[in-house]
Formats: structure tokens, sequence, C-alpha cells
């Protein structure tokens, strides 16, 4: 997957995630809500056939919008990763 930063501020960044779609967004939304350091996390279409989505975090104080995509990315790495070995561990 690649990303644009389409902004990025102190506490706050908007990402475009290419080739992305809703099956990936709302996970990676859901977890970034649960991490108390961050504010507001959303992400919006502007045309589901055509665009992109683009990824908004804001994140409390001194917390950098980077780290906590980074760490919400490697914790949904692990859980896939978990999944995936339930699932398919006798098969290999």
């Amino acid at each position: 997957m690649e990303f644009e930063v389409l902004e990025s501020t102190e506490n706050s960044m908007r990402i475009k995630i290419l080739d992305a779609d809703a099956s990936v967004m709302y996970p990676v939304v859901e977890n970034l809500l649960s991490d108390e350091r961050v504010t507001e996390a959303n992400f919006s279409v502007e045309h589901q056939e055509l665009d992109d989505p683009v990824l908004f975090i804001k994140c409390k104080g001194d917390s950098d919008p980077r780290d906590v995509l980074t760490e919400t990315a490697t914790d949904l790495q692990g859980q896939f990763s978990k999944v995936y070995a339930a699932l398919f561990e006798d098969e290999e």
C-alpha cells in the first residue's frame, strides 16, 4: 500500500491511502479511536469507485500522529497474523 501525506501539523495529519477500501479503513479507524492519545480519526472518500480514501488523525497534546498510526498499523498486523496462523497453520 502506498501513502500520500496531504497535510501534516504537530498533532494532526491527513493521508491519502492508495488502493485501500472500507474493509481496510474501518479497522484502522477503530483502532485509532481506541487509543487514548487520539481525539479524532475518520476517513472519507469523495467517489467510491474513483477516489482513494483519505484518513484524518488528530491527537492530544504532544502525541505525534505518525507514531500513533505506525503503532496502530503494527498492532493490526499482529492481530491479522494471529488470525491467519489460527486458520491456516495446519495447511503449511
